[in-house]
Protein backbone atom coordinates (compact mmCIF):
# COMPACT_ATOMS: atom_id res chain seq x y z
CA UNK A 1 0.00 0.00 0.00
CA UNK A 2 1.70 3.31 -1.52
CA UNK A 3 1.02 5.84 1.44
CA UNK A 4 -0.62 9.10 1.13
CA UNK A 5 2.05 11.96 0.81
CA UNK A 6 1.59 15.21 1.93
CA UNK A 7 2.42 18.68 0.52
CA UNK A 8 2.95 21.46 2.08
CA UNK A 9 1.09 25.06 1.05
CA UNK A 10 2.65 28.54 0.79
CA UNK A 11 0.46 30.83 1.17
CA UNK A 12 1.23 33.34 -1.54
CA UNK A 13 0.46 36.81 -1.50
CA UNK A 14 -1.27 38.06 -4.70
CA UNK A 15 0.47 40.98 -5.92
CA UNK A 16 -1.77 44.03 -5.76
CA UNK A 17 -3.13 45.42 -9.01
CA UNK A 18 -2.46 48.25 -10.69
CA UNK A 19 -5.95 50.34 -10.16
CA UNK A 20 -5.37 49.40 -6.34
CA UNK A 21 -1.86 50.95 -6.06
CA UNK A 22 -3.30 53.83 -8.02
CA UNK A 23 -6.27 54.41 -6.16
CA UNK A 24 -3.65 54.55 -2.66
CA UNK A 25 -2.08 56.90 -3.99
CA UNK A 26 -4.76 58.75 -4.80
CA UNK A 27 -5.54 58.82 -1.21
CA UNK A 28 -2.63 59.68 -0.33
CA UNK A 29 -1.90 62.42 -2.55
CA UNK A 30 -5.19 64.04 -1.13
CA UNK A 31 -5.00 63.56 1.96
CA UNK A 32 -1.23 65.11 1.63
CA UNK A 33 -2.35 68.01 -0.58
CA UNK A 34 -4.92 68.93 2.76
CA UNK A 35 -2.36 68.20 5.74
CA UNK A 36 -4.26 65.82 7.91
CA UNK A 37 -3.02 62.85 9.33
CA UNK A 38 -4.30 59.17 8.34
CA UNK A 39 -5.83 59.40 12.35
CA UNK A 40 -7.32 62.86 11.35
CA UNK A 41 -8.88 61.55 7.89
CA UNK A 42 -10.14 58.22 9.54
CA UNK A 43 -12.08 59.82 11.97
CA UNK A 44 -13.99 62.30 9.98
CA UNK A 45 -14.52 60.00 7.61
CA UNK A 46 -15.57 57.27 9.92
CA UNK A 47 -13.45 54.75 8.69
CA UNK A 48 -10.85 52.15 10.28
CA UNK A 49 -7.33 53.73 10.22
CA UNK A 50 -5.91 50.65 9.69
CA UNK A 51 -7.90 49.68 6.51
CA UNK A 52 -7.23 53.21 5.69
CA UNK A 53 -3.57 52.53 5.59
CA UNK A 54 -4.08 49.18 3.75
CA UNK A 55 -5.68 50.91 0.94
CA UNK A 56 -2.86 53.97 0.76
CA UNK A 57 -0.17 51.24 0.39
CA UNK A 58 -2.09 49.24 -1.97
CA UNK A 59 -2.34 46.61 0.27
CA UNK A 60 -6.26 46.79 0.79
CA UNK A 61 -9.19 47.10 -2.07
CA UNK A 62 -11.09 49.55 -1.25
CA UNK A 63 -14.89 49.49 -1.40
CA UNK A 64 -17.25 51.95 -3.04
CA UNK A 65 -18.34 53.00 0.34
CA UNK A 66 -15.31 53.49 1.56
CA UNK A 67 -14.29 55.23 -1.27
CA UNK A 68 -17.44 57.57 -0.74
CA UNK A 69 -16.55 58.22 3.22
CA UNK A 70 -13.11 59.18 2.38
CA UNK A 71 -14.43 61.47 -0.70
CA UNK A 72 -16.76 63.51 1.34
CA UNK A 73 -14.15 63.84 4.35
CA UNK A 74 -11.67 65.51 1.99
CA UNK A 75 -14.63 67.37 -0.51
CA UNK A 76 -13.87 65.76 -3.11
CA UNK A 77 -15.99 64.12 -5.57
CA UNK A 78 -15.49 60.19 -5.23
CA UNK A 79 -14.43 60.03 -8.76
CA UNK A 80 -11.25 61.89 -8.45
CA UNK A 81 -10.24 59.30 -6.16
CA UNK A 82 -10.17 56.77 -9.29
CA UNK A 83 -7.49 56.70 -12.06
CA UNK A 84 -8.16 59.43 -14.16
CA UNK A 85 -11.05 60.17 -12.63
CA UNK A 86 -12.70 57.25 -13.85
CA UNK A 87 -12.18 58.10 -17.56
CA UNK A 88 -10.77 56.73 -20.60
CA UNK A 89 -7.88 58.53 -21.48
CA UNK A 90 -6.27 61.64 -19.84
CA UNK A 91 -7.96 64.09 -22.43
CA UNK A 92 -11.14 63.08 -21.08
CA UNK A 93 -9.65 63.16 -17.58
CA UNK A 94 -8.49 66.86 -17.63
CA UNK A 95 -11.96 67.86 -19.47
CA UNK A 96 -13.74 65.89 -16.96
CA UNK A 97 -11.72 67.28 -14.20
CA UNK A 98 -12.24 71.38 -15.37
CA UNK A 99 -15.73 70.41 -15.25
CA UNK A 100 -15.86 69.37 -11.66
CA UNK A 101 -14.17 72.56 -10.73
CA UNK A 102 -16.84 74.96 -12.30
CA UNK A 103 -20.09 76.19 -10.32
CA UNK A 104 -23.17 74.67 -11.87
CA UNK A 105 -24.64 77.94 -12.61
CA UNK A 106 -21.61 78.55 -15.53
CA UNK A 107 -22.55 74.78 -16.72
CA UNK A 108 -24.90 76.65 -19.64
CA UNK A 109 -21.57 78.49 -20.74
CA UNK A 110 -19.36 75.83 -20.52
CA UNK A 111 -18.12 75.68 -23.97
CA UNK A 112 -16.98 79.69 -23.83
CA UNK A 113 -15.39 79.13 -20.42
CA UNK A 114 -12.40 76.36 -21.29
CA UNK A 115 -12.23 78.27 -25.17
CA UNK A 116 -11.31 81.56 -23.87
CA UNK A 117 -8.28 83.12 -24.12
CA UNK A 118 -6.28 83.57 -21.09
CA UNK A 119 -7.48 87.32 -19.46
CA UNK A 120 -5.31 90.23 -19.94
CA UNK A 121 -2.35 90.87 -16.95
CA UNK A 122 -4.53 93.84 -16.20
CA UNK A 123 -7.14 91.12 -14.88
CA UNK A 124 -4.75 90.96 -11.52
CA UNK A 125 -4.32 94.61 -11.29
CA UNK A 126 -1.41 95.17 -8.36
CA UNK A 127 -2.60 92.15 -6.41
CA UNK A 128 0.19 90.04 -5.35
CA UNK A 129 -0.41 86.75 -3.67
CA UNK A 130 2.01 84.78 -1.52
CA UNK A 131 1.65 81.02 -1.91
CA UNK A 132 3.57 77.43 -0.62
CA UNK A 133 3.74 75.71 2.79
CA UNK A 134 3.44 76.71 6.27
CA UNK A 135 7.36 77.65 7.59
CA UNK A 136 7.93 79.14 3.70
CA UNK A 137 7.46 82.86 5.43
CA UNK A 138 4.62 83.72 3.01
CA UNK A 139 3.35 85.70 6.59
CA UNK A 140 6.37 87.70 7.72
CA UNK A 141 7.40 88.31 4.49
CA UNK A 142 4.45 89.49 2.71
CA UNK A 143 4.08 91.94 5.38
CA UNK A 144 7.98 93.24 4.65
CA UNK A 145 6.70 93.15 0.88
CA UNK A 146 3.72 95.37 1.68
CA UNK A 147 5.29 97.70 3.61
CA UNK A 148 8.16 98.10 0.72
CA UNK A 149 5.31 98.44 -2.05
CA UNK A 150 2.77 100.74 0.20
CA UNK A 151 -0.03 98.41 -0.13
CA UNK A 152 -1.95 96.69 2.50
CA UNK A 153 -0.97 93.18 3.37
CA UNK A 154 -3.84 90.12 4.39
CA UNK A 155 -3.44 86.96 5.43
CA UNK A 156 -6.44 84.88 4.27
CA UNK A 157 -6.18 82.29 7.62
CA UNK A 158 -6.62 85.31 9.54
CA UNK A 159 -9.39 86.78 7.33
CA UNK A 160 -11.38 82.94 7.79
CA UNK A 161 -10.45 82.96 11.26
CA UNK A 162 -12.03 86.25 11.97
CA UNK A 163 -15.29 85.58 9.75
CA UNK A 164 -15.90 82.51 11.48
CA UNK A 165 -15.15 83.48 15.03
CA UNK A 166 -12.47 80.83 15.78
CA UNK A 167 -9.78 79.19 14.76
CA UNK A 168 -9.44 76.91 11.37
CA UNK A 169 -8.66 74.28 13.73
CA UNK A 170 -12.30 74.16 15.15
CA UNK A 171 -13.93 75.46 11.80
CA UNK A 172 -12.63 71.73 10.67
CA UNK A 173 -13.53 69.57 13.35
CA UNK A 174 -16.85 71.31 13.94
CA UNK A 175 -17.93 71.71 10.00
CA UNK A 176 -15.66 69.95 7.91
CA UNK A 177 -13.34 70.55 4.77
CA UNK A 178 -16.68 72.08 2.63
CA UNK A 179 -17.05 74.59 5.20
CA UNK A 180 -13.64 75.24 5.08
CA UNK A 181 -13.74 75.75 0.99
CA UNK A 182 -16.81 77.91 1.49
CA UNK A 183 -14.87 80.43 3.39
CA UNK A 184 -11.63 80.37 1.80
CA UNK A 185 -14.12 81.21 -1.66
CA UNK A 186 -15.63 84.41 0.39
CA UNK A 187 -12.56 85.56 1.94
CA UNK A 188 -10.97 85.73 -1.67
CA UNK A 189 -13.81 86.98 -3.40
CA UNK A 190 -13.92 89.81 -0.23
CA UNK A 191 -10.37 90.82 -0.64
CA UNK A 192 -10.35 90.89 -4.69
CA UNK A 193 -13.64 92.78 -4.49
CA UNK A 194 -12.38 95.60 -2.31
CA UNK A 195 -8.58 95.54 -3.44
CA UNK A 196 -6.84 96.28 -6.74
CA UNK A 197 -3.21 96.81 -4.67
CA UNK A 198 -2.44 94.01 -1.86
CA UNK A 199 -0.18 91.75 -0.85
CA UNK A 200 -1.86 88.63 -0.04
CA UNK A 201 -0.64 85.39 1.50
CA UNK A 202 -3.18 82.19 1.21
CA UNK A 203 -3.05 79.19 3.07
CA UNK A 204 -0.91 76.17 1.67
CA UNK A 205 -3.80 73.87 1.26
CA UNK A 206 -5.70 76.23 -0.75
CA UNK A 207 -4.68 74.13 -3.72
CA UNK A 208 -6.81 71.25 -2.76
CA UNK A 209 -9.59 73.46 -3.21
CA UNK A 210 -9.11 73.71 -7.20
CA UNK A 211 -12.19 76.46 -8.25
CA UNK A 212 -10.49 78.93 -5.72
CA UNK A 213 -6.65 78.36 -6.28
CA UNK A 214 -7.77 78.80 -10.00
CA UNK A 215 -9.77 82.11 -9.57
CA UNK A 216 -6.00 82.98 -7.12
CA UNK A 217 -4.72 82.60 -10.03
CA UNK A 218 -5.97 84.16 -12.78
CA UNK A 219 -6.73 87.10 -10.58
CA UNK A 220 -3.22 88.17 -8.64
CA UNK A 221 0.51 87.91 -9.40
CA UNK A 222 1.11 84.56 -7.54
CA UNK A 223 4.89 83.94 -6.50
CA UNK A 224 5.56 80.24 -4.90
CA UNK A 225 7.57 80.98 -1.60
CA UNK A 226 9.84 77.87 -1.51
CA UNK A 227 12.19 76.65 1.21
CA UNK A 228 14.12 73.22 2.38
CA UNK A 229 11.64 70.85 3.99
CA UNK A 230 14.67 70.80 6.73
CA UNK A 231 13.73 75.12 6.88
CA UNK A 232 10.33 74.33 6.66
CA UNK A 233 10.05 72.32 9.92
CA UNK A 234 12.28 74.81 11.63
CA UNK A 235 10.29 77.17 11.58
CA UNK A 236 7.33 75.68 12.02
CA UNK A 237 8.92 74.19 15.05
CA UNK A 238 9.86 77.30 16.62
CA UNK A 239 6.25 78.77 15.84
CA UNK A 240 5.42 76.22 18.11
CA UNK A 241 3.22 74.80 16.07
CA UNK A 242 3.04 71.22 14.64
CA UNK A 243 -0.33 70.55 13.13
CA UNK A 244 -0.79 68.48 10.97
CA UNK A 245 2.17 66.95 11.52
CA UNK A 246 1.99 65.66 14.75
CA UNK A 247 4.66 62.72 16.10
CA UNK A 248 8.20 62.77 16.05
CA UNK A 249 10.80 64.61 13.88
CA UNK A 250 10.72 62.11 11.79
CA UNK A 251 7.49 61.47 11.22
CA UNK A 252 6.76 64.92 10.91
CA UNK A 253 9.72 65.85 8.11
CA UNK A 254 8.08 62.40 6.10
CA UNK A 255 4.97 63.98 6.91
CA UNK A 256 5.53 67.34 5.43
CA UNK A 257 7.63 65.69 2.38
CA UNK A 258 4.71 63.85 1.28
CA UNK A 259 2.49 67.18 1.63
CA UNK A 260 5.37 69.15 -0.58
CA UNK A 261 4.97 66.25 -3.16
CA UNK A 262 1.13 66.61 -3.34
CA UNK A 263 1.12 70.39 -3.69
CA UNK A 264 4.61 70.86 -6.16
CA UNK A 265 2.45 70.73 -9.20
CA UNK A 266 0.21 73.03 -8.07
CA UNK A 267 2.43 75.59 -6.45
CA UNK A 268 4.80 75.48 -9.68
CA UNK A 269 1.82 77.25 -11.54
CA UNK A 270 2.74 80.56 -10.03
CA UNK A 271 3.99 82.99 -11.79
CA UNK A 272 7.50 83.48 -10.29
CA UNK A 273 9.48 81.12 -7.60
CA UNK A 274 11.13 82.75 -4.62
CA UNK A 275 13.56 80.00 -2.24
CA UNK A 276 12.96 81.52 1.34
CA UNK A 277 16.29 79.47 2.50
CA UNK A 278 19.10 80.56 0.34
CA UNK A 279 19.48 83.99 2.08
CA UNK A 280 18.68 85.92 4.98
CA UNK A 281 15.47 87.46 5.80
CA UNK A 282 16.85 90.82 4.65
CA UNK A 283 17.67 89.68 1.13
CA UNK A 284 14.65 87.83 0.71
CA UNK A 285 12.93 90.52 0.99
CA UNK A 286 15.00 92.61 -1.79
CA UNK A 287 14.61 89.82 -3.83
CA UNK A 288 10.89 89.24 -3.37
CA UNK A 289 10.33 93.08 -3.80
CA UNK A 290 12.17 92.94 -7.12
CA UNK A 291 10.27 90.21 -8.27
CA UNK A 292 7.15 91.76 -7.38
CA UNK A 293 7.87 95.07 -9.00
CA UNK A 294 8.22 93.11 -12.34
CA UNK A 295 5.56 91.34 -11.92
CA UNK A 296 3.03 94.35 -10.96
CA UNK A 297 4.61 97.06 -12.52
CA UNK A 298 4.84 98.58 -9.22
Amino acid sequence: MVGKSSKTRVAVEAPAQPVVLNVGELVRAARAKRGITRRQLAVTSQTSERYLAQIESGRGNPTLGFLSAIAAALDMAPVELLPLGGERNESYAAASGAVRRIDPARLPALHRWIERPAGPDGAKAHRIVLIGLRGAGKSSLGRALAEQLGIPFFDVSKQIERAYGGSIGVLLELSGQAALSRYEAAVWDDIHAAQSAAVIAVPGRIVANAAVFDNVLASAHSIWLRAAPEQHLQRVMEQGDFRPMAGNTREAMADLKAILEARSADYARADAQLDTSAQDFGATVALLTRCARKLTGL
